[in-house]
Parts: C-alpha cells; sequence; structure tokens
C-alpha cells in the first residue's frame, strides 16, 4: 500500500522553510494551536498555517490535551476551535491525549474524549485521535472512539496495531527545519479532506470508512 508522508511541529521547531519541506516529499503537516484553555504559543500556529498551505502542503491542527473531565473536554475543545476557525485547514483536527496526570479512570476519560471528538465534528472538521499505542490500549476504552480516526505514535520498527497515521519517530531530519522533528506516515489519503466550518447545532457530517492496516 502506498504511504504518503508527513510530519507534525510545535514552536520547538522555530522557523521553517515550508518550501524546502514540501520540495522534501513532505505532503502533509500537523501543526500545534492549542493546550488546555490557554497557549502562550498560539502565534507560532497563526504564523506558520499560511505559509505552510502556500507551499502546497496539507495542513490540520492539534491540541494538547490537559482534561479529566466531559466538562473540561468540552471547555479545551470550544478553545481549540475558536483558535482555529479562521484558517482554511485541509487535513484533520487533531485531539491530542497522551497523559492522565489527574488520575481519571478509563470510563471518565473516555467520555471527555469522546465529548472533545464530537464538538470538533459538530463544527465541520474531520475529526482525529492521537496517542501513543500504549496510552491507547490502557487509558481508553478503544471501541467507544473507533468512528474517529487514529494517529498513533509508537518509535519502532513495526506500529503493531490498526491506524490510520503512524509517527514513526520524534528525531527526523527534513529539508527546511533546523530541529529534529516527528515523522509520520499516513494510510489513509485525507487530502480529500474538507474542513467546512458549520452553524453551531448543525447534525454530524457523515464519517468515511477508514482505511487501516495492520503493520
Amino acid at each position: 500500500m502506498t504511504t504518503i508522508k508527513g510530519i507534525d511541529v510545535s514552536h520547538w521547531q522555530g522557523a521553517i522553510n515550508w518550501g524546502k519541506v514540501a520540495k522534501d516529499g513532505v505532503k502533509f503537516v500537523f501543526i500545534k494551536a492549542t493546550e488546555g484553555t490557554s497557549y502562550f504559543k498560539l502565534s507560532y500556529f497563526k504564523d506558520n498555517v499560511p505559509k505552510a498551505l502556500a507551499a502546497g502542503l496539507k495542513v490540520g491542527a492539534y491540541h494538547y490535551a490537559k482534561f479529566a473531565t466531559v466538562t473540561e473536554a468540552k471547555a479545551e475543545a470550544a478553545y481549540f476551535l475558536g483558535s482555529i476557525r479562521s484558517f482554511g485547514l485541509n487535513y484533520p483536527a487533531v485531539l491530542d491525549l497522551e497523559e492522565n496526570k489527574k488520575g481519571a479512570n478509563k470510563k471518565i476519560l473516555t467520555d471527555a474524549a469522546f465529548a472533545f471528538l464530537e464538538a470538533i465534528e459538530d463544527a465541520g472538521h474531520t475529526a482525529m485521535l492521537y496517542t501513543g499505542k500504549s496510552f491507547l490500549e490502557n487509558h481508553l476504552d478503544e471501541s467507544r472512539l473507533k468512528k474517529y480516526a487514529l494517529w498513533i505514535a509508537r518509535y519502532n520498527s513495526t506500529l503493531g496495531r490498526s491506524a490510520d497515521i503512524w509517527q514513526h519517530s520524534d528525531s527526523g531530519k527534513i529539508n527546511g527545519i533546523s530541529t529534529k522533528v516527528d515523522l509520520n506516515v499516513a494510510y489513509r489519503d485525507f487530502t480529500d479532506t474538507e474542513n467546512t466550518i458549520k452553524p453551531p447545532n448543525t447534525s454530524n457530517p457523515s464519517n468515511k470508512t477508514q482505511q487501516q492496516l495492520i503493520l
């Protein structure tokens, strides 16, 4: 199966030459937009999205979650959506859930994740969950989240499970980026993604069947 090369970045990557990134074969990028309910580096997202789009990349956004309850998740989703609303994203909007510092049980944390992803979908975005393989399998009820696209981090020679995108390295080198960068391969083609911002309380857009690969 053909795979699609991508990266994800945050302010840690500093200034990026997006033209060089595109010429290095990168087809998509996820840029960190927000964290919790406030994020002091939101300007990095706002500055880089137009530049990445202009270079011809597919661009998605991700939110680093700190919630442990449905109420907290809804507040974080509202903050995320408000921050990315005015950008012409053409790749999924992502919930980055990789910690459980408040010790929520599996059901409560899954309820919260579902509430966040549902809010993203209701707003007209293609919703995606990013998490680690072990975190997904031990801290979340995966069966309740299967309707959403899945992006898994596992720094190994094989992924060892199904996913739509695999983050296989956190120490890659890409032309146009001076620091190490996360490397991803997509097994599902999201290049036809349309993020259409919708008014509140509209029905959910239909979900496409995930194309997944067992590695």
